[in-house]
């Protein structure tokens, strides 16, 4: 079957992010026989205009959208990405006859929110690769469509139907059709324009080692998304695939592991370490760390294997907050981290969120205190609030502290700031100046020159607005149901050729 894989994610900041999600999709149709084009939208400045030259081009019987995100995730500078897709589908149905499915992270966070708005032919909730497949053979011959693993559907009685994820995939089965990426992902000065920590960024691949997580942090989804328990990549297969990647395109000088954690387990990031240097890989590389799994062994030996830079999901600097968020660790651990990598050649970022629940103004204003005084990261990037999700703890707090409604959903861009620190309006000058006062500590790329509180204001009238206008949407569309719960098969690993 002819198919279109359409990837929606528009977010430069602070640099583009290459679709793995999407070359995932793309190889796992390609091994089982589909023909597949891509149209990825990060480098269109007219969206729809591009979707239909393309839907025009050619015909296609399937068109994909990935979805990667709701929303920016920024509540300073909040961009809600629904409509877009909303409108994607709309030219699909004007231009061509072809069945539209959904799918992505951005998807599987809000599926049945998603379908209602947005009005696909489908949906695949969870990871792709098995789901597609199926489909496609469904949309080719038929046959049962309830044990196709992760399928969002209408069924005939006009319920909202959620297939489980009857299969899992298995990572080692197949590599990303990485054909897919867009040259000018690779263009030097590209990174470099829109991230403002470097003058100079090298051309980036990516890989992920493992999917889910066994991390329990109060606001998070990837276990929604990806798993609860992990599945891994032989250390060997993840070391080939960087060697392949980089001999297949010489422009590229660096990667990066995009597990949302790479260190947990801990004793699965070493081994992979150890194979990098045992194979004397030789390619400096970049991942995602949470402080609560890394040892001075460890940090040396991330060193030794080539990494060159980590970001530490610390997410908040008092003792307090760290135990609300459920992060597994305390202020002293992280000051721990910090001076093992302040006394590394490895460069280290501390992201972080600012006004969490029940993170007081006095608060605020010691956890910048004690950042100046006692930390020495390369960079801080942080975030005024939390972007609220669905089935979370931070959700039950956000209804308690009045910022949602019960039942609200969380389907629109909602953040959690705490209320007393948005009306704290010299608090938000000190966070402010702070950030300004330091040049590697980032909060907001557009801060420059603005008054935090007034922004702030701006953008809880903006989140306001946009809710107000998804309401007026929705009172033209049909409301769904759920489909009355049937009992779940056990997941078995799916090996793509297999189906």
């Amino acid at each position: 079957m002819r198919v279109l894989l359409i990837s929606t994610n528009k977010i430069r900041v602070p640099r583009p992010a290459l679709p793995i999600g999407m070359a995932y999709i793309s190889a796992a149709l390609k091994r089982t026989g589909h023909d597949v084009d891509v149209l990825d939208l990060l480098w269109e400045s007219r969206d729809l205009k591009a979707v239909r030259e393309r839907l025009t081009s050619k015909p296609y019987d399937v068109v994909g959208i990935a979805v990667r995100n709701l929303d920016n995730l920024t509540f300073v500078d909040p961009i809600f990405f629904g409509p877009m897709t909303e409108k994607i589908v709309q030219c699909v149905r004007k231009y061509t006859s072809a069945k539209v499915v959904l799918g992505g992270s951005g998807f599987s966070v809000e599926p049945l929110a998603f379908f209602e708005y947005a009005q696909p032919d489908y949906g695949i909730a969870g990871e792709g690769e098995a789901g597609i497949v199926q489909l496609m053979d469904y949309l080719k011959v038929g046959g049962p469509i309830g044990e196709i693993s992760g399928l969002c559907y209408v069924d005939a009685n006009g319920y909202f139907v959620q297939n489980p994820a009857n299969s899992a995939f298995d990572l080692g089965a197949l590599a990303p059709d990485r054909s897919v990426y867009d040259p000018r992902y690779f263009e030097e000065g590209v990174s470099a324009a829109s991230d403002l920590t470097r003058d100079h960024q090298p051309a980036i691949e990516t890989l992920q080692t493992k999917r889910g997580c066994k991390l329990y942090c109060s606001y998070c989804i990837i276990r929604k998304t990806e798993g609860k328990g992990n599945r891994f990549k032989e250390p060997a297969e993840v070391v080939g695939e960087i060697q392949r990647a980089m001999a297949e395109n010489p422009s590229v000088r660096e990667f990066e592991i995009v597990d949302a954690t790479f260190n947990f387990p801990l004793e699965y990031a070493a081994e992979i370490c150890t194979e990098m240097i045992r194979v004397k890989l030789n390619v400096p590389w970049y991942c995602q760390l949470t402080p609560n799994a890394i040892t001075p062994e460890f940090v040396d030996l991330l060193a030794a294997a080539g990494c060159i830079r980590v970001d530490l999901g610390t997410d908040a600097l008092t003792d307090e907050a760290l135990a609300d968020l459920q992060k597994g660790f305390d202020m002293e651990k992280v000051l721990e981290v910090d001076r093992l990598f302040t006394a590394s050649p490895i460069e280290h970022t501390h992201c972080i969120f600012l006004g969490g629940p029940g993170e007081t103004s006095a608060a605020l204003r010691e956890s910048i205190s004690f950042t100046e005084r006692f930390l020495n990261p390369a960079q801080i990037y942080a975030n005024l609030g939390i972007r609220i999700l669905s089935s979370t703890k931070l959700e039950q707090q956000a209804v308690k502290a009045g910022i949602l409604t019960e039942g609200q959903g969380t389907f629109v861009p909602a953040y959690y700031v705490e209320p007393a620190i948005v009306d704290d309006h010299e608090t938000l000058d000190f966070v402010r100046d702070a950030y300004l006062r330091h040049k590697n500590w980032y909060l907001w790329w557009g801060l420059r020159g603005q008054s935090l509180s007034d922004r702030a204001a701006y953008s809880k009238q903006t989140v306001a607005d946009m809710q107000r206008e998804y309401d007026y949407v929705m009172s033209t569309k049909t409301r769904l149901e759920k489909a009355p719960r049937r009992p779940t098969s056990r997941p078995t690993l799916l090996t793509l050729g297999s189906t």
